[in-house]
């Protein structure tokens, strides 16, 4: 008679996963503590992504023997997958406390480590791994990871620069294309673009570029401000980012559209929206109707918009003949040779907003000045400075000084406590269509790479925008102004990190 769990391992040796997990079900069947059974069902599982069914199966084998090494390796993969780190941190431990620490083992302990935000940890456990084998490939890879995490970009650039330059022998294409993708954007952070593209157009023969491949490149091209080429692979987005592509997604001919109703949808933040917008008057001057679909948290702003047929919220059913995501409209205009549409203002304040505004905010004492130092998530990791490096700015009698944004970090909130200079308003900001109405207030705004440089740039309010040494690529590289928003100044960061650098030229630069 048969042994299932003998079927079972030799069909998972033969990669047959369907038939080696019909075995293991039929062993369990038979013996419900089947350990065997159990360990290999839930690495089958864990190879289909079946993670919480993975965790599950192998929770089981470890009820009846959990000294076993393997198994506990296999409990810190699933876990992974789950994205429970320290459980995984854990478990990977009991295995490395049951047998001698492999350099595998290591490896996937690191990535754990890496999962849960502790990163010296994880820098730790790959030199230790290094020790065991210095040329072990995903170690040094993870490695250069983890130190670009934390801004040590000249030690990650000479790992990969390394593993680029002479690959692990048996290096799979899809790691080379990683490690290239890494490099390249490493490369970009330090404020080196032509060489980044350069990095990434030098995959191995037979290595097929990622799609994370094809959409860094494009962030680089529209970087250097080589618009047709950048618009035309930013299309390569909804893969890279596993983004859904709304229904019907198109990207037209915008000359073909009159008389049609064509529909912008909402992509990404906040400030992606309020940049792009712009696009609706162009289009409705072609003939189009236009229909603009926004965050909520966007409407009051939108239905300023006199071009708009009609404005939607996301919840909203759409009626249209066309639709087009709004950051697929630039590559529209570029194919039909037409030109970035830089005429501002587009958006305007909601007249309800202004008299209340004046209100809240009294007569003037001086020069009054927003500023916005962080913001969502996103636009915090890239480009966010404490609060405190603002400092120079309330030492100054002739500047009347506003906090623009809606919501303040903890750190943040526990400086301004003691620093009076600049008045908050958090607690009375309810929309974008209120942050607009006290920035419309403002004889200047300060403020980094967030939603509120675009909505300033797009009312025509005079803004200053501090930036990262390696900015995004909106900001192309290299100048002042943007041709995005033709009353926008931008201070760049002479250095990495340096925002004492930028507020000291804004400081000098409001020197009457």
């Amino acid at each position: 008679m048969a042994d299932p769990i003998e079927d079972a391992a030799r069909f998972f040796r033969a990669g047959d996963l369907d038939q080696a997990a019909r075995a293991c079900l039929d062993q369990i069947d038979r013996d419900p503590g089947h350990f065997d059974a159990l360990h290999l069902l839930g690495v089958i599982c864990t190879r289909w992504g079946q993670s919480a069914d993975a965790l599950s199966y192998l929770l089981r084998a470890e009820r009846i023997a959990a000294a076993h090494p393997r198994l506990q390796t296999n409990i810190g993969n699933a876990l992974c997958l789950l994205e429970d780190y320290d459980a995984a941190v854990e478990a990977y431990r009991k295995a490395a406390a049951l047998q001698p620490m492999d350099v595998g083992l290591a490896n996937n302990l690191g990535l754990a480590l890496r999962g849960g935000k502790r990163p010296r940890e994880a820098i730790d456990c790959y030199q230790a791994a290094l020790l065991l084998d210095p040329n072990d490939g995903p170690c040094r890879f993870n490695l250069a990871r983890v130190l670009a995490d934390l801004d040590d970009l000249e030690g990650a650039d000479r790992i990969l620069r390394a593993l680029c330059a002479s690959p692990p022998l048996g290096t799979p294409p899809e790691r080379m294309a990683e490690i290239v993708n890494d490099h390249a954007h490493v490369a970009l952070r330090l404020g080196r673009p032509d060489e980044a593209l350069a990095i990434l157009r030098s995959l191995p023969p037979g290595v097929t570029p990622a799609a994370a491949n094809r959409m860094n490149e494009a962030l680089i091209l529209l970087t250097l401000g080589r618009m047709a080429e950048g618009w035309a692979a930013y299309e390569d987005r909804w893969d890279a980012n596993r983004q859904d592509i709304p229904p019907g997604h198109m990207v037209p001919d915008p000359r073909t559209l009159a008389g049609r109703r064509v529909t912008l949808m909402p992509e990404q933040g906040r400030g992606d929206v309020i940049q792009f917008m712009r696009y609706a008057a162009p289009l409705a001057a072609l003939g189009a109707r236009v229909q603009l679909v926004v965050y909520d948290d966007l409407l009051p702003l939108a239905q300023q918009m006199a071009e708009v047929e009609r404005v939607l919220g996301t919840d909203d059913v759409v009626d249209t003949d066309v639709t087009i995501s709004v950051m697929s409209v630039p590559l529209a205009f570029e194919r039909a040779g037409l030109p970035i549409p830089a005429a501002v203002p587009y958006l305007h304040v909601p007249a309800n907003r202004v008299a209340r505004t004046r209100h809240h905010l009294g007569l003037p004492r001086a020069r009054r000045v927003g500023v916005a130092w962080s913001g969502s998530t996103y636009s915090h990791a890239r480009s966010a400075m404490p609060a405190s490096a603002l400092a120079p700015l309330l030492t100054r009698p002739d500047l009347e000084i506003h906090c623009l944004q809606k919501d303040i970090r903890p750190d943040d909130a526990a400086w301004l406590e003691g620093n009076a200079a600049i008045r908050t308003h958090q607690t009375w900001l309810r929309d974008f269509g209120d942050t607009a109405a006290l920035i419309d207030s403002m004889d200047l705004v300060v403020t980094i790479d967030t939603a509120i440089a675009h909505l300033a740039g797009a009312m025509a309010k005079p803004v200053w925008i501090m930036l990262p040494f390696s900015a995004d690529w909106r900001w192309l590289t290299g100048r002042t102004d943007s041709p995005w928003y033709p009353t926008a100044r931008l201070f760049r960061q002479p250095a990495r990190g340096d925002w004492a650098g930028v507020v000291q030229a804004i400081c000098s630069a409001l020197t009457p």
